[in-house]
């Protein structure tokens, strides 16, 4: 049983490793909602001017198809305009795509009731596929469903044609509940392993810090990802290389890590970089320099008590008129300032490199 609710609620993961996918999960919705949803609307604008064509205004079918062209409509409008800044419209709006085409079938069912159920049964084996969540949910959600055709059936159709419908969906709900939990598992695993593969690529695994590959590809997009104001720490470790020679390279390491810890501390793991041995560069987006500034003399001061010590260059700058590359050079240039006033204090002379 706890193996069953394991793979029902996190699709076969521990909770900790299924949560901490849930952002990739929700993007992946994202784009196959905004896909689908984009088809659907034009398969049902086309199936509406079929059906005006052939059988006119007074169609029967006419009003469904374009109620549905008109959801689906809706829902795309949504994921383009709304959703990117809005993450958590994404499971509501795919929810109610797939029960607006489970409602969908059913009154098919109910408009046609000298005819088998097709529409229905074809989204019960569509329905696990449009997007990805834990799978108990589009397991409830296609019981449900299957048991609301078996009621109408009986009710409405032939005994012949219900029957059929009744044992075809309730085999096909069978089938559709081992697709959805299987295709979950594999695609919660798939994102796990992409994860893991994302995060060792950019990732400096020493420190925790983004890597200087993670650094290239990005750090020029600062510019655009602030709303006013960008300020970029540039940090260099003095006497790496000497507590290397004097302690070994442990020592040197738990110096890089000790400095590495408190820049994430006070910027987060997604704004500080790793970019050569002992030099790190950190990001702070709508953040006065003075605040910077005051943190960084603070980290500074908590790093000397302890034996270890950081020059700083600090710089910012507007956004629409932020020269971003300059700004980074003017910062590495304020942090060799510092580094230089470092070695010229009596007793550090010795660890010059």
């Amino acid at each position: 049983m706890k193996l069953l609710g394991r793979t029902l609620l996190y699709a076969g993961l521990d909770s900790e490793a299924f949560n901490a996918l849930k952002d990739d999960a929700l993007a992946e919705t994202h784009r196959a909602l905004r896909l689908y949803s984009m088809f659907a609307t034009f398969l049902f604008i086309v199936m509406a001017v079929f059906e005006l064509v052939t059988n006119g205004y007074f169609a029967q079918n006419i009003g469904i198809y374009f109620a549905m062209a008109a959801i689906c409509a809706f829902v795309w409008f949504l994921t383009r305009r709304v959703v990117p800044t809005h993450q958590d419209l994404v499971l509501p709006l795919a929810y109610l795509l797939v029960t607006a085409m489970y409602v969908f079938a059913l009154i098919l069912t109910m408009l046609h009731t000298d005819l088998p159920a097709v529409t229905f049964i074809a989204m019960l084996v569509l329905a696990p596929f449009l997007f990805t969540d834990r799978p108990i949910y589009i397991v409830l959600l296609n019981i449900a469903a299957t048991a609301a055709l078996c009621v109408l059936a009986w009710l409405f159709k032939p005994q012949r044609i219900a029957i059929g419908d009744e044992w075809n969906s309730i085999t096909l709900c069978a089938v559709s509940i081992g697709a959805a939990v299987f295709q979950r598992r594999l695609r919660f695993r798939a994102l796990a392993q992409a994860r893991r593969i994302r995060y060792l690529s950019e990732t400096d695994l020493l420190t925790g810090a983004k890597n200087r590959n993670s650094y290239e590809q990005v750090s020029m997009e600062y510019a655009d990802r602030c709303q006013r104001s960008l300020t970029c720490a540039f940090a260099d470790v003095n006497g790496l290389h000497e507590m290397n020679n004097a302690k070994g390279h442990k020592a040197g390491d738990v110096m890089l890590q000790t400095v590495a810890k408190a820049l994430l501390e006070r910027f987060g793991s997604d704004h500080v970089y790793r970019i050569g041995g002992d030099e790190f560069v950190a990001f702070a987006p709508d953040e006065p320099e003075d605040g910077v500034k005051r943190d960084m003399r603070r980290i500074a001061d908590e790093l000397s008590a302890v034996g270890y010590d950081i020059s700083v260059g600090i710089i910012s700058g507007e956004k629409g008129s932020m020269d971003l590359p300059q700004m980074l050079a003017d910062a590495e240039k304020e942090m060799y300032r510092q580094k230089t006033l470092y070695y010229q204090q009596p007793g550090h002379e010795r660890r010059r490199r």
